[in-house]
């Protein structure tokens, strides 16, 4: 191994100087990196944000050498210190050395942010494990076989022993991410890169997942870098930040100075861009200005001076910012040392109807389980038990709950992408007709469909990967009759700017874009019609900050403009709290409670919802929250339990629970609950579950 000279501390594990990676096309020069410094200390977790196309993600690959062509790291040492004096710089290793293939897994684990491009669809889940343990331990096939099963427990996965026989296409995308998580920490490496490890999991396994790499990281002394555009994590797990921007690191400090007291305007923006738990409805949301630039066209002089608020006028346009260094631990890349001040505008409620847009009775979506040479149904899972709800005229009706609640199907099922089992859905169409969506046939729902529109969870499998963007888009249009020709193309382009796109971008595919960039896509194509009704499934998850704050703020305007209504499927409590008037929690196909959403986070009634906001991080290193981690994992809807489905996980549960069904019944004005103990329990609500000064 080759000793590093520059005087790295022993304390040190990583430590990354003037990296450079960038990708040669045809149309010109991607500095995807571009000269990135930053320190890992043994044992701390250090967080990387940024918004899509910063370089994120790229630094990662670069440590691991896994840059695809035409990217290659340019300049720059990527050196690790493995123990005592033995150090081996990255960057300098032959890509298919055997050096490098076991610093991959072995010293250093990676979570990949998307699990559907990095497991292989023709191997088992056990197999992909237990091939990555034993190329790096010295086990038998039945000790690895242990060692995977224990760790697929280990991240909240249920019945690991059948999971470990099943292919990935078999799982959901938050059961896949936490496979790959379960994967990445199997060879307890000395290094975790988490590339958005929790963004496709609700909040209260995203709890487990991180109190997992927390009790890892003290327990083996694991360095992680944690890659995320979720604050609220950072915040709860990060000592130090990095914060990124076009390739370059803008400011780094440790957590609180960057929560508390960030000096670089892009910092700043990041934080006010953010909704915040117990603060909805104060006012809008503050999106940064503009979009990343297009990486072959970067500004001169500072990049982010095209879309900062506080830019010095023939300055910021032609100098290139160095790194000032404002004490021992904070450093930032900036002309100005100065907090920007921005104002915010308090959106006006939306208005309430009489009578509901939406009525939804007892509907049921059951899936059989089939078995035997004739396949015959022997059981069934029983997705969505009996759920009724009302949504009203011009609201925002949130929905939420872990993995596995039966969430996503009922909103499927309301725009029938599902067929129901049984039950009602009543909609009132634009002329004030009530109808049964459930009863109707393909002719009759074509006009519905219209009206009534889905952003659907996996920007991926939702867009066709033949067409390009302009045709994803524009061909509600062309099918509905009401644009063709250079009007669709203007409607297409002011769609894609309205959610954060580059009109250019229209003749591009999908696979050209980032997750996140493809959700924006999924978007725009569920508003071209202006419907009256949007389901939106996980319609923010993939999105950083910034773009997350223009699309709620987008919602928003197009919910005062067009007196549209929502039904907000989330895991994300943070951003409910702030775009959702009502609030409905799932678990286990039915309702356990619903109340307007002040209500329901400040006086919470059913033990499940306490433990739902208990477990939201604090976008702020200053507020830990008593969380509330549920033991155990969500039952199996083909086999629930008898009484209260929550009751094996209940803190507070009596013999009554273990033998009586609860029903959704009133406890207050428009609040409901499904717990026979309502009124004997004192919940806390978020205000009661954070100190506060």
């Amino acid at each position: 191994m080759s000793d590093r000279t520059h005087g790295a501390s022993t304390d040190i594990l990583l430590d990354i100087r003037g990296l450079k990676t960038y990708f040669h096309l045809d149309e010109g020069t991607v500095r995807a990196v571009d000269g990135v410094d930053f320190t890992v200390p043994r044992g701390t977790t250090i967080g990387i944000v940024g918004e899509s196309g910063c370089g994120k993600s790229v630094t990662a690959f670069s440590i691991l050498q896994l840059v695809e062509k035409p990217g290659r790291i340019e300049e720059g040492s990527i050196v690790l210190n493995t123990g005592g004096q033995n150090r081996v710089d990255i960057a300098a290793l032959d890509h298919d050395s055997e050096e490098l293939r076991q610093i991959r897994g072995k010293d250093i684990g990676m979570i990949f942010q998307e699990p559907m491009t990095s497991l292989s669809m023709m191997y088992t889940v056990g197999f992909q494990m237990t091939e990555a343990i034993r190329l790096h331990m010295d086990v038998d096939k039945d000790e690895a076989r242990d060692r995977a099963i224990e760790m697929l427990q280990a991240v909240g996965i249920p019945r690991p022993e059948q999971r470990f026989d099943a292919y990935p296409f078999e799982l959901s995308g938050g059961m896949r991410q936490r496979v790959m998580i379960a994967m990445a920490l199997s060879c307890d490496p000395m290094l975790l890169i988490a590339d958005e490890p929790t963004t496709a999991l609700d909040v209260t396994t995203q709890a487990q997942i991180l109190e997992l790499m927390q009790r890892l990281q003290e327990e083996f002394g694991m360095a992680i870098m944690l890659i995320t555009h979720d604050l609220g994590v950072v915040a709860e797990m990060c000592s130090e930040v990095v914060v990124m921007y076009l390739g370059e690191v803008v400011e780094q400090a440790d957590v609180d100075t960057i929560f508390h007291n960030p000096q670089h305007p892009y910092t700043q923006a990041l934080l006010e861009s953010i909704p915040r738990l117990g603060h909805s409805h104060e006012g809008r949301l503050n999106p940064i200005l503009g979009s990343v630039p297009d990486p072959y066209h970067r500004p001169s002089g500072c990049p982010f001076h095209p879309r900062c608020t506080q830019i010095i006028t023939g300055r910021c346009e032609t100098v290139h910012p160095e790194i000032s260094r404002l004490d021992p631990r904070h450093t930032v890349r900036c002309l100005l040392h100065e907090e920007s001040m921005a104002d915010t505008a308090t959106p006006s409620a939306p208005a309430a109807g009489k009578e509901p847009l939406l009525r939804v009775e007892d509907l049921r979506k059951y899936f059989p389980i089939r078995h035997g040479f004739f396949g015959r149904s022997v059981t069934h899972v029983r997705a969505v038990d009996g759920v009724t709800f009302d949504v009203y005229p011009g609201e925002t009706m949130a929905v939420v709950g872990e993995s596995g609640c039966g969430k996503t199907t009922a909103g499927r099922c309301l725009v029938r992408a599902f067929e129901p089992t049984g039950g009602s859905i009543f909609y009132r169409n634009r002329d004030g007709d009530e109808m049964a969506l459930n009863l109707l046939d393909n002719k009759g729902l074509k006009p519905v469909r219209r009206e009534l529109r889905m952003i659907f969870q996996d920007p991926f499998s939702s867009l066709n990967p033949r067409m390009t963007v302009m045709d994803i888009i524009g061909d509600p249009l062309r099918v509905h009759g009401i644009a063709s020709g250079s009007e669709l193309e203007n409607r297409v382009a002011d769609m894609l700017l309205r959610v954060g796109l580059r009109p250019e971008y229209m003749r591009r595919y999908p696979h050209a874009f980032s997750g996140g960039q493809r959700q924006r896509i999924g978007i725009a194509k569920a508003l071209i019609l202006s419907p009256q009704l949007v389901v939106a499934d996980e319609a923010v998850s993939a999105l950083d900050v910034s773009v997350q704050a223009q699309i709620l703020n987008l919602l928003q305007d197009l919910q005062a403009e067009f007196d549209l209504t929502y039904v907000f499927i989330a895991h994300d409590l943070s951003v409910v709290e702030y775009i959702a008037n009502r609030v409905s929690v799932m678990y286990v196909g039915k309702m356990v409670e619903t109340a307007a959403t002040d209500e329901l986070y400040h006086n919470p009634k059913h033990p499940y919802t306490e433990a739902l906001l208990s477990a939201v991080p604090r976008p702020d290193p200053r507020e830990r929250s008593q969380r509330i981690v549920l033991e155990g994992d969500v039952p199996d809807p083909a086999h629930p339990p008898s009484g209260c489905y929550f009751h094996p996980r209940c803190r507070y549960a009596q013999d009554v629970c273990a033998t009586e069904t609860p029903e959704l019944r009133p406890i207050g004005e428009g609040h409901e609950v499904a717990c026979h103990l309502a009124e004997d329990l004192d919940l806390r609500g978020i205000t009661d579950l954070v100190p506060r000064d």
